[in-house]
């Protein structure tokens, strides 16, 4: 069973989230909240696996609840439910490891799909966010020295878009009709080329670098 708690300070949203995540088979919803203050005391009794947090709220917004998480209970995955699709507010929420960013116009339509990517280890990000995200990829690929380059080769170019898609490395070398040896092969390699350790952080810092 995977325990959620909510944030919303909206009634409509909040209770609209809780009653779509309620529903979905394995889930069940430990705490719902008004602020980010209102989910911190919520963990002092309950145990969470993902928290859905909007970023507008009063006492602590969804970015410095995001900050807390991170130190006080990094096991702990956190989703973005916004409809701040801004540069500042993206670019803060992946600076700060988010699980994944739904926008507050899909939302209902992708939490469910949202929850288990996450669960996954994989990043999910909405249709409108993904847009957004590409773009400050691309603008910030533009100004980026060539000190600042990732060189990769043209498989692992390839593996990483798929990657980035949220396929598995069974998925890819199916896809690609080569071994599933040689996918991992790529995948570890294109972990050091990045410096990280797993998937979602590969494919954030493949945006941020203007790769994918």
């Amino acid at each position: 069973m995977t325990n959620i708690i909510i944030a919303d300070d909206h009634d409509i949203t909040l209770h609209g989230l809780v009653n779509v995540v309620g529903k979905i088979d394995g889930i069940n919803v430990v705490g719902k909240a008004k602020s980010g203050l209102e989910v911190i005391e919520i963990l002092k009794q309950a145990k969470a696996d993902i928290i859905i947090t909007d970023i507008d709220m009063p006492d602590m917004d969804g970015i410095e609840l995001l900050k807390k998480i991170n130190q006080k209970y990094p096991e702990i995955k956190v989703l973005a439910c916004t409809m701040h699709l801004n540069t500042w507010t993206l670019q803060k929420l992946i600076k700060h490891n988010i699980a994944g960013i739904i926008s507050k116009h899909s939302a209902l339509n992708d939490v469910k799909t949202a929850i288990q990517n996450t669960l996954k280890e994989k990043a999910f990000y909405s249709q409108e966010v993904a847009d957004v995200i590409n773009n400050i990829a691309i603008n910030k690929a533009q100004t980026n020295s060539k000190f600042d380059k990732i060189h990769l080769t043209s498989r692992e170019t390839q593996i990483l878009e798929n990657i980035s898609q949220g396929l598995t490395s069974t998925q890819i070398a199916d896809k690609l009709n080569i071994s599933i040896n040689t996918i991992e092969s790529h995948r570890r390699n294109l972990f050091l080329k990045f410096d990280v350790k797993n998937a979602v952080e590969l494919v954030r810092k493949a945006m941020e670098k203007g790769l994918i």
